[in-house]
């Protein structure tokens, strides 16, 4: 039985565009060193417009991951401990079941919070069937 994937987007909550690029640049090298990931990437914007020149754009600054369930709560311990006390958003999404974090303080804890919540809403719908 293969093991499901979460997707996690998340990104510095920040309006200065080159700051969330730079920030976004350095951490998806070390999420990829990390190893918790299944793939990291920088997230396309879906909502551009058909025929638009280029295609899909990258959203500034924004990343996406698949991480297996297991590696949830260290992964986000490592993005939260990155960002520190920086602003920061994080969508998380796991088939239909999603959370949204918007928070200026904390991130290491909010972050591991929502893991460890996520974590045990699907171990229990696991176990309920």
């Amino acid at each position: 039985m293969s093991e499901s994937l979460v997707e996690i987007t998340f990104a510095l909550d920040n309006p200065d565009d080159y700051e969330r690029q730079e920030f976004a640049k350095k951490l998806l090298k070390q999420l990829r060193e990390q190893g918790d990931a299944e793939s990291v990437e920088r997230t396309e914007d879906l909502s551009s417009e058909a025929g638009s020149k280029g295609g899909l754009d990258k959203l500034v600054g924004v990343l996406t991951a698949e991480v297996k369930l297991d590696k949830v709560v260290s992964f986000l311990g490592f993005v939260g401990s990155k960002f520190a006390e920086k602003p920061m958003k994080i969508y998380v999404k796991d088939g239909d079941r999603e959370v949204t974090i918007d928070k200026a303080q904390k991130a290491t804890l909010i972050g591991e919070q929502i893991a460890k919540g996520l974590l045990d809403t699907m171990k229990k719908a696991v176990v309920n069937g």
